[in-house]
């Protein structure tokens, strides 16, 4: 009976010691602050995507090639000659059927997943289209590719300056297929004058339009 009334106060005892303890230091608050930006695709005018870091920032000081922060239109075009010898993989001087796969498929393969679904039916014209034949998409003319506020984008136009859905085929003149380098250069011209909104000849960082998602300034 002793012993049970000697083990009994000492569990009294413990319980009471634990009770009084102080509690574990529980370690620094954790930092819960939201991350830093993060890298975003960026698709250049040309339809060349830049994927770390800042890629509109990369690709102007790339195309920039005096380093004195304008862009001007001879530099924005010989920027999108380079990229146009990286798309004619042959250099026959024309991106073909096979090259412009090539772009969707390894290059920009972006652009064509987030594209809306196109339901079955007839093709263009009311023609049905064959098995295994891929619509042909009008072409972005003159005065198109402006980005509307609130205008839905597809495509490239979702991780750039233009609403432009394919850069590559959106230089396809007279939808044959194929890109030669005079409708390369035609459609780089109608893009600078697009994107030189104040008609001064030079693009500067602060003076092209915001990308999609972009945080109005305050």
């Amino acid at each position: 009976m002793k012993r049970l009334i000697v083990l009994a106060l000492c569990g009294l005892w413990a319980s009471a010691a634990a009770a009084q303890a102080p509690a574990a230091d529980p370690g620094p608050e954790p930092d819960r602050r939201s991350p830093g930006p993060q890298a975003r695709l960026f698709i250049s005018p040309s339809g060349e995507p830049f994927r770390d870091g800042e890629g509109l920032a990369a690709w102007f000081a790339g195309a920039d090639r005096d380093g004195d922060t304008l862009l001007t239109r001879p530099e924005f075009e010989a920027d999108a000659e380079r990229f146009f010898a990286v798309l004619d993989a042959d250099g026959d001087g024309v991106v073909d059927g096979f090259e412009n796969q090539a772009y969707e498929r390894q290059i920009a393969p972006e652009i064509t997943r987030l594209g809306e679904a196109r339901p079955p039916g007839p093709g263009p014209g009311g023609r049905p289209e064959r098995d295994g034949e891929r619509p042909r998409r009008p072409m972005l003319g003159f005065g198109q590719g402006k980005p509307e506020p609130g205008a839905q984008r597809q495509g490239a136009g979702r991780y750039g300056l233009l609403n432009e859905p394919q850069p590559v085929r959106g230089a396809d003149g007279d939808l044959s297929g194929r890109v030669s380098k005079i409708e390369w250069r035609t459609a780089a011209a109608r893009r600078f004058n697009l994107l030189d909104l104040d008609g001064d000849g030079v693009l500067t960082l602060d003076t092209l339009p915001p990308l999609p998602g972009a945080r109005p300034p305050r």
